[in-house]
């Protein structure tokens, strides 16, 4: 009989490919995968009503769209609010213990936790399924989102003093984090890197470039003046930005909102570019940020020009153009693709192939056997 490994996500497994998604599927080549999906701690509004509702009145399970679920997985979805006030979290204490009694597998205990969230939900869910080992996977600095429950820090601190294994992907991640922890390990995210491998664009000149970012639109995270900035000094660029929006914003014509694409689609959109931006808004948050995908944007071969994230700052100054101020950011990507060759190509992709999530995979099971 195979393990069992619950996964406690914070995204939905149809939101944009994450480690979340990615682990969880190498995961399941070993292990019978539950992959749990529930809200963070965002405050309801009006316009989350009819979902809410949706949530309480309905258990879903089984194949949902975009990327498909893998052989040895199967998604759950338990009937919970976000945890944002202490009387949501006595609901969902209730909803999860009548959950659980359509959960059989869960209630006998599994093998292994996987939790991605610091919500108050993903401990009450972890005190409620019996298991022999507990991995925190602390892809974000949770605490340094506004708008947090006054609870949460107590709430995260109680994971990372349970967990047998806390990961980061950022050395900030890792000194705001290890003090806390029992044991905190950083494991930078990795790249599906043959999902990425495109054959070369031609050039036809620097009049027309097509730029691209892909992953959620949020403010918290994501420059949005910045992008405004370059598409309005260059109006004959197209900027493609490709996932959810989450924080509206009205960019210039050439701007081009395309929305969510499966994840193992993308590789037609990363065809079409000339060069990928990571234009990271700098604050708190994104400071103990190492971009998930960091290492795929690599793997195309295609120019990469990034904000002055610390992380990206420490490991990828030898393949990563750092524009200095807004005012850098066009010069910058001209100038990456006027030096851009071969070599400078290979080199790119030399790189994700040393760090793809194959590895990071065995490294994580080599941490469990060793813990």
């Amino acid at each position: 009989m195979r393990p069992t490994a619950l996964f406690i996500s914070n995204i939905r497994w149809d939101f944009v490919w994450q480690r979340h998604q990615t682990l969880a599927s190498l995961f399941a080549r070993d292990y019978d995968v539950v992959f749990c999906e529930i809200p963070g701690t965002r405050r309801p509004r009006l316009r989350d009503l009819a979902c809410v509702w949706d949530k309480l009145r309905r258990f879903r399970s089984g194949p949902v769209p975009g990327d498909p679920a893998p052989s040895g997985m199967r998604v759950v979805r338990p009937p919970v609010l976000p945890a944002a006030y202490t009387s949501l979290c006595r609901l969902n204490a209730l909803r999860l213990e009548r959950w659980l009694q359509h959960e059989a597998r869960l209630r006998e205990g599994v093998d292994l936790i996987v939790n991605y969230s610091a919500a108050r939900t993903a401990l009450q869910l972890i005190d409620r399924v019996p298991h022999k080992k507990l991995i925190y996977d602390c892809t974000d600095d949770w605490l340094a989102v506004s708008g947090i429950p006054k609870f949460l820090p107590k709430d995260e601190q109680q994971i990372l003093l349970r967990a047998d294994l806390t990961l980061v992907p950022s050395r900030t991640l890792l000194e705001r984090k290890q003090s806390q922890a029992k044991r905190c390990v950083r494991l930078p995210h990795g790249a599906l890197v043959e999902r990425f491998l495109v054959p070369m664009r031609p050039l036809h000149g620097l009049e027309d470039l097509v730029l691209l970012y892909y992953g959620h639109l949020h403010r918290q995270h994501l420059d949005f003046e910045l992008i405004e900035t370059i598409a309005r000094l260059r109006p004959g660029w197209r900027l493609r930005l490709v996932g959810p929006v989450k924080t509206p914003h009205v960019f210039p014509a050439n701007v081009t909102l395309v929305g969510q694409v499966p994840h193992a689609n993308l590789r037609h959109e990363v065809s079409r570019a000339d060069v990928i931006l990571l234009p990271y808004a700098i604050n708190r948050y994104t400071e103990a940020v190492m971009p998930a995908k960091t290492y795929e944007c690599l793997a195309t071969g295609r120019p990469v020009v990034a904000a002055r994230l610390p992380e990206l700052i420490s490991e990828f100054q030898d393949v990563i153009a750092f524009p200095g101020t807004t005012e850098d950011w066009v010069p910058a990507i001209e100038n990456q693709v006027r030096l851009d060759n071969e070599s400078a190509r290979a080199a790119r992709i030399a790189l994700a192939r040393a760090n793809t999530w194959e590895q990071r995979y065995e490294r994580i099971l080599e941490l469990l056997n060793s813990n």
